[in-house]
């Protein structure tokens, strides 16, 4: 209920000015464009900061299950090398018992049993070799339950600081869920201002028309080319937050979609897009490469040749082809 109190207000607001007519100025026609692509920008930013915070969240999950495995199986091993050990130092606390009451494994008593040199030496090499294989199996014992002593500390660390990174990561999604609770009412706003656009200011938003011909993208089997293939063919297709297709796309949902359809599982936000692949100069862009915008890389797009992108722009404009530079400022590009 509160939520859509909230939503109402803020629709009353933007039809209302904000609540006071007489002193809100009017807006020209260039402020309210120039607002739209502000909160649009801004609405970007809070997705694909969530996007990150899920990918890191579901990171630190994989982390703790696996630490957790690990520890787990180092005490199975820990309670089986113990039972191991006691069996041998058994049998090692026996041999020491029945030499101390005067049984036959000293040399004494192998020197008065013996009737010949030879079978002295035999009872003495039985004795030493069965003292040499005790001892060595002991030894060998101590140091495999040290051994899986230390990885049981290792994986139980591992899986206390993972344990601490998702708390923190659940902390990180807990506000970036508020965040996108905030990017809704940011939604609503967009939608309003939008609607409020006159045709002139809609063609400013959704900018000039290229001379692009999709049919002379360069077709294959390899991965890339599939993928700039299952892109062109979502032109014309809407802007939605959050969206991976298939009929509807932000930014980075386009990405991991195109390169779906190749058997391709790319990163969830272009932040982490920008973090994968290898990098690519500007000069030896071939089409299928990501082109990453902006210095903190909120924005993406896929290079299709010839100096144009597609990419999932904004609220309002369909997915485009347009020239490189005209997607934003250039930060970097990925090859996948």
């Amino acid at each position: 209920m509160f939520m859509i109190a909230a939503m109402a207000l803020t629709v009353a607001q933007i039809g209302s000015g904000a609540g006071d007519s007489a002193a809100a100025p009017l807006r020209t026609a260039d402020q309210i464009l120039v607002q739209y692509r502000e909160l649009n920008d801004d609405a970007e930013k809070s997705a694909e900061a969530m996007h990150n915070a899920q990918i890191e969240y579901d990171k630190q999950r994989a982390i703790v299950a696996g630490a957790k495995q690990a520890s787990a199986q180092a005490d199975r091993t820990l309670a089986s090398t113990q039972q191991r050990l006691e069996e041998y130092q058994s049998k090692v606390d026996s041999v020491v018992r029945a030499s101390y009451k005067g049984a036959r494994v000293n040399r004494l008593y192998a020197v008065l049993v013996s009737d010949s040199p030879q079978a002295l030496l035999d009872q003495m090499s039985g004795l030493e070799l069965i003292s040499r294989q005790v001892a060595t199996d002991l030894n060998a014992l101590k140091d495999a339950r040290a051994k899986t002593a230390a990885a049981k500390l290792a994986a139980d660390k591992t899986a206390s600081e993972a344990t601490a990174a998702v708390a923190a990561a659940e902390k990180t999604r807990g506000e970036l869920q508020a965040q996108q609770a905030n990017l809704q009412l940011q939604a609503i706003r967009i939608r309003a201002v939008y609607q409020s656009m006159t045709g002139k200011q809609l063609a400013a938003l959704r900018g000039p028309k290229y001379d692009f011909d999709p049919r002379f993208v360069p077709k294959g089997t390899a991965p890339e080319l599939v993928a700039v293939q299952a892109a062109i063919s979502r032109i014309g297709d809407p802007y939605v937050w959050g969206a991976t297709g298939p009929n509807s796309f932000d930014c980075s949902g386009l990405m991991v979609w195109a390169y779906r359809q190749a058997g391709k599982t790319l990163p969830r936000s272009s932040e982490a897009q920008n973090g994968a692949g290898q990098p690519v100069d500007r000069k030896d862009l071939r089409p299928g490469d990501l082109i990453i915008y902006y210095p903190d890389a909120h924005h993406v797009g896929m290079y299709v040749g010839d100096g144009y992108v597609i990419h999932a722009s904004t609220f309002g404009v369909p997915v485009k082809v347009v020239p490189v530079d005209e997607a934003g400022p250039y930060n970097t590009a990925r090859r996948y």
